[in-house]
């Protein structure tokens, strides 16, 4: 099955860290990440963009509303993404809770929708 997990910091938080502590975290997410590849169990990995980059698309009717920003204002924003390829729920919480990011915020784990026969 296939597992998003979206994962969740403060960004003002991960700003505020030391240089040496941001810098070795990234380490730590490139090589947590290089060992899920070459497991096979991470289909698609990507840090998003600082929340002030978002933008809202809403349709009502034929109008298409645009809204700077994310859907909800809160203390932790949308930081990456994560594809999952697992056996099951369990398999992908133990991925996620492993993501060296979890450390600072929180990570949620959506299971996908059964694809459609092409």
């Amino acid at each position: 099955m296939r597992y998003l997990c979206l994962v969740y910091l403060n960004e003002d938080a991960v700003a505020a860290l030391p240089p040496g502590v941001h810098a070795a975290l990234d380490a730590e997410c490139c090589e947590y990440h290089a060992q899920l590849r070459h497991s096979g169990e991470l289909v698609v990995g990507e840090a998003l963009q600082p929340v002030s980059s978002t933008t809202t698309v809403r349709r009502q009717g034929d109008r298409l509303l645009l809204h700077d920003g994310p859907v909800r204002d809160g203390h932790e924003q949308p930081a990456a993404i994560y594809l999952f390829e697992t056996q099951d729920l369990n398999g992908a919480i133990r991925l996620a809770s492993r993501l060296p990011s979890a450390r600072l915020g929180c990570v949620e784990v959506h299971a996908l929708a059964a694809r459609a026969p092409p």
